[in-house]
C-alpha cells in the first residue's frame, strides 16, 4: 500500500492531523487538570459542617486571653467534631493568630497566611453571631486551603478582639478521571467531535492535494515510457505547484533536446554513410580500371593512383575523426600535457594552411605578439584544434576574402581568434554547432573536402580538456569569429604529464 507516492502523502497527512489533534487534546487536558475544580459544593459542605458544630450553642465557650490557650474541654470537643466531619477546624483571632488547629499543622501562636477573604452572609446587628466568611490560606507546608469562618463571640465574657471558628479543606486539584468526569461533556466530547469532523474534511483536501501532486508525475512517467519506445513528440502540461511546473518545463526541454539529438544523429549517420560510400566507390572504380587495363598508359595510371591515394587519405581522416569521437564519448581521449609554446604551434598551423588559402584566393593573415607565454597542453591536439578552425574559415570564405589568425595575452590567459569574412552561421544553428552529430550543412552535396562535421565537436572537447573555453560569434554575410581562451602555465605544471 505504501509503495505509491499518493498513499505515502495521504498517510503523512493523516498522521500529521492525528498527532496535531492528540497534542491539542492533551494540552487541553493538562490545562483543565491544572485548574482547580469548582468549589461551590465544597464551600457548602464546609458551611454546613461549621454550622453543625454549633459551638456557641453546644457549650459555653470561654476564651481566656490571659492564659493564651483554649480550654481543654473546648479542644476535645473541636477535635471530635473535626474527626466526625472529616474537616480541619481552626480557631483564629482577628489578627490572624492561630489558637487551635485540629490537624496540628499550624502551631498555636503562629500567624495564618490568608490569601483572600470575602463575606458569605452580610453583617447584621441582630445576626452578628451567624455572620460567615470564606477565603483561602496557605499553611506552613505550602498547601492551599479553602475555609469558611464564623466569628466566635463568647456569650458571657466580652472580648476586646473577635476570634473566628474556621472549617477548612484542601483546594481540590482534579485527577484525569475527575477531569473527564467534570469537563468531558462540556469540552472533551465536543472537541473530539470537532476533531473527527475536521479530520474527515482535511482527509478529503489531502486527497485532492495528493492527486494534484501525483497527476503530473504520472503524466511524466507515461511520457517517458513513450519516449523510451521511440515517440519523441511527447510533452507534459506545465501546471501544478511551482516545483512541479519547473520539473515539467525541464522534462519538456529534455524531450525537445532528445528529439533534436536523435534527428541530428540520424542525419549524421546518413551523412557518414554517404561520405564513406563516395570515396569507396572512387577507390573501387579506379582500382578496377587499373586491373582491367583501362588506365594502361602512365598518365592514366598515375591519375587513377592519385585519386585512390586522395580518397584513401580522406577515408583515413574520417576514420580518425570517428575514433576521436568514440574516445570522447567513452571519456578516454589521450591527452599529454606538457609545457607548450603556443606561438610556435600557431605559426606552424598558419604556414601549413597558407598554400590552401593561396590556392583558393583567400588572404591568410597571422597576427600575434613576438613572444607568447607558455601553456600546459598537448601540442599535437592544440594543432588539431587550430588547424580545424583555420581550415573551416578558409573553406567558408569566398575568393578575395580574408582569414585572420590572431593571438593576444589577456590577464592570466591567451586568447586566440580565428576570424573569416565568409557567409556566416545562421542564428538558429549558432547555439548548436558544438553539439555532437549536429551539422549546419545538412545536405549531401557538400564539398568532398568538407569532412563529416565532427571537427567542431572534437575542437570543443580538446579545448575544455585544456581547461579553456571556445566561443563563436557570427553574422550572416559578415563572417564568423571563433575565440579560444587557454590558461597560462602554472608554476607546478611545467613537467606534468596527464592522461585523460
Amino acid at each position: 500500500m505504501l509503495k505509491t507516492l499518493r498513499s505515502r502523502l495521504l498517510l503523512s497527512y493523516v498522521l500529521i492531523l492525528v498527532v496535531t489533534l492528540i497534542l491539542i487534546g492533551g494540552a487541553l487536558v493538562l490545562v483543565l487538570r491544572s485548574r482547580p475544580l469548582p468549589v461551590d459544593d465544597l464551600r457548602s459542605d464546609l458551611t454546613a459542617t461549621l454550622l453543625d458544630v454549633r459551638v456557641m450553642e453546644a457549650i459555653r465557650i470561654e476564651i481566656r486571653p490571659l492564659e493564651g490557650t483554649v480550654e481543654q474541654r473546648i479542644v476535645q470537643y473541636l477535635d471530635s467534631q473535626a474527626i466526625e466531619s472529616n474537616t480541619r477546624i481552626l480557631v483564629v483571632t482577628g489578627e490572624g493568630e492561630v489558637r487551635f488547629d485540629s490537624d496540628a499543622i499550624l502551631a498555636e501562636g503562629s500567624h495564618l497566611n490568608e490569601t483572600e477573604r470575602t463575606a458569605l452572609i452580610p453583617t447584621h446587628r441582630e445576626r452578628a453571631n451567624v455572620n460567615l466568611f470564606e477565603g483561602r490560606f496557605v499553611d506552613d507546608e505550602g498547601g492551599e486551603w479553602i475555609f469558611v469562618a464564623q466569628p466566635l463571640r463568647p456569650s458571657v465574657i466580652a472580648q476586646e478582639s473577635d476570634s473566628f471558628l474556621m472549617g477548612a479543606a484542601p483546594v481540590p486539584h482534579p485527577s484525569l478521571a475527575q477531569v473527564f468526569d467534570t469537563f468531558g461533556d462540556d469540552f472533551l466530547r465536543p472537541l473530539a467531535q470537532a476533531g473527527l469532523f475536521g479530520l474527515v474534511i482535511a482527509l478529503g483536501l489531502s486527497v485532492l492535494i495528493a492527486r494534484s501532486v501525483v497527476r503530473p508525475l504520472h503524466q511524466m512517467s507515461h511520457a517517458a515510457r513513450r519516449i523510451a519506445n521511440g515517440d519523441f513528440d511527447q510533452r507534459v502540461p506545465v501546471d501544478g505547484p511551482r516545483e512541479v511546473r519547473s520539473l515539467a518545463t525541464s522534462f519538456n526541454e529534455m524531450t525537445s533536446r532528445v528529439a533534436l539529438t536523435q534527428q541530428a544523429q540520424r542525419d549524421f549517420m546518413a551523412s557518414v554513410s554517404h561520405d564513406l560510400r563516395t570515396p569507396l566507390t572512387s577507390i573501387q572504380g579506379f582500382s578496377q580500371a587499373i586491373i582491367d587495363g583501362v588506365a594502361s598508359d602512365p598518365a592514366s595510371a598515375e591519375h587513377a593512383a592519385q585519386i585512390i591515394h586522395d580518397e584513401a587519405g580522406r577515408l583515413h581522416r574520417m576514420v580518425e575523426s570517428l575514433l576521436d569521437l568514440a574516445r570522447i564519448e567513452a571519456g578516454r581521449m589521450d591527452m599529454l600535457r606538457r609545457s607548450v609554446q603556443v606561438g610556435d604551434v600557431l605559426q606552424v598551423v598558419g604556414e601549413s594552411l597558407s598554400v590552401k588559402a593561396k590556392e583558393k584566393g583567400v588572404a591568410l593573415v597571422v597576427d600575434m605578439p613576438p613572444t607568447l607565454p607558455r601553456i600546459a597542453g598537448d601540442g599535437d591536439r592544440l594543432a588539431q584544434v587550430f588547424t580545424n578552425l583555420l581550415d573551416n574559415a578558409i573553406r567558408h570564405t569566398p575568393p578575395d576574402g580574408i582569414v585572420t589568425l590572431q593571438a593576444e595575452l589577456q590577464q592570466n590567459e591567451i586568447a586566440i581568434m580565428v576570424r573569416d569574412s565568409g557567409e556566416g552561421i545562421p542564428p538558429d544553428d549558432l547555439p548548436r554547432i558544438f553539439e555532437r552529430f549536429y551539422q549546419v550543412d545538412k545536405s549531401r552535396k557538400r564539398r568532398r573536402s568538407s569532412g563529416i562535421g565532427l571537427g567542431l565537436v572534437i575542437t570543443h572537447e580538446i579545448v575544455e580538456a585544456h581547461g579553456g573555453t571556445v566561443r563563436v560569434a557570427s553574422a550572416l554575410g559578415e563572417g564568423t569569429v571563433f575565440t579560444v581562451r587557454l590558461p597560462l602555465l602554472a608554476p607546478d605544471m611545467s613537467t606534468v604529464v596527464v592522461r585523460q
